[in-house]
This record gives structure tokens, sequence and C-alpha cells, in this order.
């Protein structure tokens, strides 16, 4: 038997390697931002989810305060626990997710696999950066649409609003001096 690939296979191939390389480029260029949703992507089911990262440091501190429970005292053991614990939610928790947005990041600019695998998980979110409020998050938003609508935008026309969006950021200072070249060269 001769099995053939459906007709409307390839060009959707094609024309989400196109939408995903416009992203890319998008993004490298800071028109746009993405954002990584931590509480999806440090999951088991997700690709970026490390377990030692996890599980290893409370391992840690419950083997080191029942140690501390066994060999020293009671209270000094939880007081371990309890520092550890503190530990664990101030500095461990923010140092995972660090990582996790770095390796989700990573992974989802390297090709369009991995975006479509982590964008079907739901842990991503784009953004433009001269409209915060215009955002597509995932799974539920269409980030083929997204593209298609606001990125070529910004490639012909939009340029110039997100330069004049930028030239708006600038402090007064640099405007007014600026101005004061100007009036000196006339």
């Amino acid at each position: 038997m001769n099995q053939q690939t459906p007709v409307g296979k390839a060009p959707e191939k094609k024309r989400d390697r196109a939408l995903y390389a416009r992203l890319i480029e998008s993004y490298q260029a800071d028109r746009i931002s993405i954002f990584v949703d931590f509480d999806r992507l440090n999951a088991p089911r997700s690709p970026v989810w490390s377990p030692w990262e996890n599980i290893g440091p409370l391992l840690i501190i419950l083997g080191g305060s029942l140690a501390l429970m066994f060999f020293v005292h009671l209270m000094v053991g939880t007081g371990a626990m309890l520092l550890g614990v503190l530990f664990y939610l101030f500095v461990m928790r923010p140092w995972i997710a660090q990582r996790v947005y770095r390796r989700a990041i990573d992974a989802a600019t390297e090709n369009l696999h991995n975006w479509n695998l982590l964008w079907k998980i739901g842990g991503l979110v784009i953004t433009l950066n001269y409209m915060n409020k215009t955002r597509c998050v995932a799974p539920d938003g269409d980030w083929r649409a997204f593209v298609t609508r606001y990125l070529p935008e910004m490639e012909l026309e939009g340029v110039e609003a997100y330069n004049a969006f930028k030239r708006m950021e600038k402090p007064e200072t640099e405007d007014k001096e600026a101005q004061r070249l100007k009036d000196l060269n006339m």
C-alpha cells in the first residue's frame, strides 16, 4: 500500500516554521517577551522539570534535621527543620524558578518542536513589548494567529510606532538636550 501524506500537512508545517522564525526574530529583536508559567512547567510531566532540583534539597533538609533530632537533641532537629523549610521557601524556590525559566526559554527558542511541546503544556505567554496588555497565553491562545496578526505589522509599519513609543520613554533631560543642540544649529 502506498501511504501518502495529507495535502494540508506540508504547507501547514512550512507555515508554522515561517511563523516560528518570525516569532523568534521578534523575541531576539526585543519586540516581544516570552514569559514562563513556573507552576505549570515545574511539574513531572514537563520536559524542563528536574526531579533532583525539587526533591534533592528537601531530602537533604529532612535527613539533616532527622539526624540532628536523633543524635543531638529533639529541639535542635526541629529548629533545623524549621530553618531548612524557610531556606527552601525563600532561597531554593526562587533559584529553581530561575533555572526552570532559563531552561524553558532556551528550549522554546531552540526549535519549533520544543515550542509546540511547551505551548501544549501551557507554560508560555507571549506579550508585545510596546503594548503589555496584548498577550497570548498557552495553551488556549493561538500563537500562530498572534504572530500573524501582530508581528507583520511591527515589521512593516509598526516599527515607527514602536520607535515612537521608545522615544516617549526617554527622560526629559535628553529631549531638552536635543532641543538645545537643535536650537544652536539653527
